[in-house]
C-alpha cells in the first residue's frame, strides 16, 4: 500500500511538472545575453481574473514582425528578446482566443536598459 501511495504521489508530481514544463519556463536558468535583449513574458486572463490557457499571444516589433506563441495551462507565455538594437518601447503584445475579444494589455514592468530584466505584461480577454 505504501508503495502505491508513493507511486501515486510521484505520478501527480510528474504530471504537475509536465504541465509547468509545457509552458513558459520561468526558471533561473534563462540566459538573457546582452545581444538578445530583454525577454517578454506575461499572463492572459479573462475579465474575471481567471487564467486563459491556449490563448494566442503575438509579441512583435512595430513595422518589423514578431513571434506568435500560445499560453500554457496556467495562462502564461514567454518569448525571447528581439536583440539589443530593438527598443522595448517598440514591442507590442496582443492576445486572442476564439470566443473572446481583447480588452487591454498592461505592461507591468517598465522597459529597462538592462537586457537581463524581462518585460512583463498582462493581457485581458472578455468573452463575447
Amino acid at each position: 500500500m505504501q508503495l502505491r501511495l508513493l507511486s501515486g504521489l510521484r505520478l501527480r508530481a510528474f504530471a504537475s511538472a509536465c504541465a509547468w514544463a509545457g509552458g513558459a519556463g520561468f526558471g533561473d536558468d534563462d540566459d538573457n545575453s546582452e545581444e538578445e535583449g530583454p525577454s517578454y513574458f506575461g499572463f492572459v486572463r479573462d475579465a474575471n481574473g481567471a487564467t486563459v490557457p491556449d490563448a494566442k499571444v503575438t509579441v512583435g516589433v512595430k513595422n518589423r514582425g514578431g513571434i506568435v506563441t500560445r499560453t500554457d495551462l496556467l495562462g502564461t507565455y514567454k518569448v525571447p528578446g528581439f536583440g539589443k538594437d530593438v527598443d522595448p518601447k517598440d514591442v507590442e503584445v496582443s492576445c486572442d482566443k476564439p470566443g473572446y475579444r481583447q480588452l487591454r494589455v498592461v505592461r507591468r514592468s517598465a522597459p529597462s536598459n538592462d537586457p537581463r530584466i524581462p518585460v512583463e505584461t498582462e493581457c485581458t480577454l472578455q468573452r463575447i
